[in-house]
């Protein structure tokens, strides 16, 4: 485990953008895997709010998150959460297009070394 000069966990941050959303579909990308000899803590989750778009996360196939996008507030972007990520599971992030625009959109974690 990374620590901060405070003695933390040291929260590491990823981000991917989704091919070409389509309304109406679930857009998914695989944006961690657990490692051979690595586990982690996704802590948050964030993408810019949007209408009718659902944020989804999913762990081995296991629907983990569905919020609308728009709980992602200016106020408040990052989504707390507390996932766990062992070796070998699979962590696959996207959107549901329920009728907001198609186009790409950008999805990002916080995570941590366990």
């Amino acid at each position: 485990t990374a620590y901060n000069t405070r003695g933390l966990p040291m929260l590491k941050y990823k981000r991917l953008r989704t091919a070409t959303l389509t309304d109406g579909a679930e857009t998914l990308a695989t944006i961690l895997s657990g490692l051979k000899n690595k586990t982690y803590r996704i802590a948050g989750l964030t993408t810019d709010p949007l209408a009718n778009m659902w944020i989804r996360l999913y762990r081995n196939g296991e629907q983990v998150v569905d919020v609308q996008s728009i709980a992602c507030t200016s106020s408040k972007p990052m989504l707390a959460m507390d996932v766990p990520v062992d070796v070998g599971d699979d962590i696959k992030v996207g959107f549901y297009n329920n009728g907001a625009a198609t186009t790409v959109k950008d999805i990002a974690i916080s995570y941590e070394d366990k």
